[in-house]
């Protein structure tokens, strides 16, 4: 069976022009940025993105939960940031953009303390299809 006779839904699943397009973006500048569908699955990320991560794109194929269990999110007390309190998480559930910065344990053993800043991505008013974050490294504010 060749690839044009095969169901469509067997077929490489298509992604929201949107998604496309902040893929797009994210290639072409130079601020480290990650891309997750509605579901919250990994998309892309960005060279920038693989210098503050410590790992390639290639080798990161997950979820969000997936990605904040692999960095380990700490706050300013040391403690684990809940998933859920993630910047792009928050943006998820109040269909507004969020900022937040904590620690993360890169892929590579550095410990960056990063800004973020989660946005929702929306095909029109209540139609979620995705999030990006914006990220880079900085000093924690006192």
């Amino acid at each position: 069976m060749d690839v044009y006779s095969r169901p469509v839904a067997a077929r490489v699943p298509q992604r929201h022009i949107a998604l496309i397009l902040a893929r797009d973006l994210a290639a072409n500048v130079a601020t480290p940025m990650l891309l997750v569908d509605e579901s919250g699955n990994l998309v892309y990320f960005n060279e920038p993105a693989e210098g503050v991560l410590g790992r390639p794109y290639a080798e990161a194929q997950m979820t969000t939960a997936d990605l904040a269990k692999a960095f380990k999110p700490v706050n300013e007390a040391g403690e684990p940031v809940p998933i859920l309190e993630l910047p792009l998480a928050t943006a998820f559930q109040t269909g507004v953009p969020s900022r937040g910065g904590f620690w993360i344990e890169a892929a590579d053993g550095r410990r960056p303390y990063i800004e973020v800043v989660g946005i929702p991505l929306f095909a029109r008013v209540g139609d979620l299809v995705g999030g990006l974050a914006m990220f880079w490294e900085t000093t924690p504010e006192d």
